[in-house]
């Protein structure tokens, strides 16, 4: 029974973590799409719209809500942590508005060199920016104190709240309508 209690624990948190770093990906691809803008060359803005889509559906509707549900766990055995926890889950939704203005942005093309260009290329700046921050937050800090404060009984309720759903885009069974995205970050990955 310990082992399956610490096989929750590490599967919980280690799920988090390579989320977060298939996000990542996601993120370099947005953020060599803004270098590209920036110097006034013509991007993929369909492949932009997509990696920005990508990063509000499946973060809003699969791993925002597991860290959610982890943070809430803590806040409540150890009320020290309400105020990080309350933060954290504020950038949530600062994310999600910031996901939602760049991806009807970058919808619109604007051209390159006007306003619209360059205030897309400055909300993407600190989009990419409070996304790094927030990921580091999670993993220095929260995580490891969740890891150290819960006990297996914690981890299963976590575990038992959310059914395994398969990543659309790194999963085993990555969808159609991400198949672009997916082949250029494979692409990235292998140096091509």
């Amino acid at each position: 029974m310990i082992s399956v209690k610490v096989n929750l624990k590490s599967q919980t948190i280690d799920a988090l973590r390579r989320e977060h770093t298939n996000m990542r990906s996601v993120l370099m691809l947005v953020g060599r799409q803004l270098d590209l803008m920036e110097s006034g060359v013509a991007v993929d803005h369909i492949l932009l719209a997509n990696a920005l889509y990508y990063m509000r559906k499946f973060p809003s509707l699969v791993h925002h809500p597991k860290e959610d549900a982890i943070f809430e766990r803590l806040a409540d055995l150890d009320p020290s942590w309400k105020q990080e926890v309350e933060k954290l889950r504020e950038q949530h939704q600062d994310i999600y508005r910031l996901e939602d203005w760049l991806i009807e942005t970058t919808l619109d093309m604007p051209k390159p060199g006007t306003m619209a260009s360059d205030r897309l290329i400055e909300f993407g700046r600190e989009y990419l920016q409070v996304q790094r921050l927030h990921s580091e937050t999670e993993e220095r800090v929260l995580f490891p104190k969740a890891l150290e404060t819960f006990k297996g009984d914690d981890w299963a309720t976590i575990a038992g709240r959310f059914a395994a759903i398969d990543d659309p885009l790194f999963g085993e069974h990555s969808g159609e309508r991400y198949q672009l995205l997916h082949d250029y970050i494979m692409r990235e990955a292998s140096g091509q």
